[in-house]
């Protein structure tokens, strides 16, 4: 009898696909990244769902404008973030084969047509010298929550949007429209370790922010350990962080730093029960005792873990997860608990 439901489930499910409509570069991105409505943002699943459609908005529709009554504001990519190297490929790109998705624009207001999504587009053209350009113009975001949802899609679903760019938009989802980190990761169609060590970023050592506003590096995973190390070491940090500057680093360095202050700072733990216990007569537990010391395992993103109950929370609700990947902070109510594993 329990694998009824489950039967039904699974039917649903295809049939859904079936009935699935087919939607071109961002549209089909954005639609198939959909969270189930039922456990989470319902109104972040409206957003991408009407972004994901805009051909059956009624009053939307694709023009031809001047190109110089196309402008931007109030995008999640910063100024410094457009990078000329993408302008130059997707301008060859546009060379060969065109314009495969116009930029969505808000109606025209007494300046033009206000850009939500595809500044870098609109960029090449007039970088092309394009005099005129195709643009949708659709039903504008209802809110700032909106705007930076179908911002954060576009740009790390297509172009990339450099790190700490992506954790500021995080950050205001998280703290002024009340998402949780899983939300968001669903929403973006990615896991949630990937918006954990974004969110690290806002209150990571300058140092190691510089590293990527300098645009040194611009991956997460290395700045992500970097924290992680400044956390036991900052000293081990800043020649880390010298030697990015000067000849650069890998991933596999700063992991093998990682490993070692970990490391050391076991042995110096060790040391210092082993003193204490030293002046104090030694007790030993009876041989027949039943107890054990146990820990918590659980599952974030398909990853196995355990929870750290010797390492004090970032803020409330929140707890440390030890991956064979690292450790990292995350909301309790992401976790999965598989069960207990006993140390003895």
């Amino acid at each position: 009898m329990a694998r009824k439901p489950f039967m039904k489930r699974l039917q649903a499910q295809q049939e859904m696909k079936k009935n699935a409509a087919v939607v071109s570069d961002i549209e089909k991105v954005i639609a198939n990244k959909q969270p189930d409505e039922n456990s989470h943002d319902l109104a972040a699943h409206q957003i991408m769902a009407e972004i994901a459609r805009p051909d059956i908005e009624p009053d939307g529709q694709i023009i031809r404008v001047d190109i110089n009554l196309v402008y931007a504001e109030e995008q999640v990519r910063p100024e410094e973030d457009f990078d000329e190297e993408i302008i130059d490929g997707m301008s060859d790109t546009f060379e060969t084969i065109g314009m495969l998705t116009p930029p969505r624009c808000y109606p025209r207001d007494r300046r033009g047509y206000q850009i939500w999504l595809g500044e870098t587009r609109v960029r090449t053209a007039r970088k092309r010298g394009d005099t005129h350009i195709d643009i949708y113009v659709g039903k504008p975001p209802r809110e700032r929550k909106e705007r930076i949802i179908g911002q954060l899609i576009e740009n790390l679903q297509q172009s990339g949007l450099k790190p700490l760019a992506t954790a500021r938009a995080f950050y205001e989802l998280k703290h002024q429209f009340n998402m949780t980190g899983e939300q968001i990761a669903k929403t973006m169609g990615k896991p949630t370790s990937f918006v954990s060590k974004h969110l690290r970023l806002i209150d990571a050592p300058e140092n190691v922010t510089a590293l990527l506003r300098d645009k040194v590096t611009s991956d997460i995973d290395l700045a992500y350990t970097l924290i992680q190390i400044n956390e036991k070491s900052p000293e081990e940090t800043d020649k880390l962080v010298e030697a990015a500057r000067v000849s650069g680093i890998s991933r596999a360095q700063v992991k093998a730093v990682l490993d070692k202050v970990k490391n050391k700072r076991k042995g110096e733990i060790s040391h210092a029960k082993s003193k204490a216990q030293n002046k104090k007569p030694a007790k030993f537990l009876d041989s027949n005792s039943d107890i054990k010391t146990w820990q918590v395992v659980v599952d974030i993103d398909g990853q196995q873990g355990v929870i750290m109950t010797d390492r004090a929370p970032e803020e409330e609700g929140y707890v440390w997860v030890k991956l064979e990947i690292g450790e990292i902070s995350v909301e309790a109510s992401e976790l999965r608990i598989k069960g207990m594993r006993s140390l003895l």
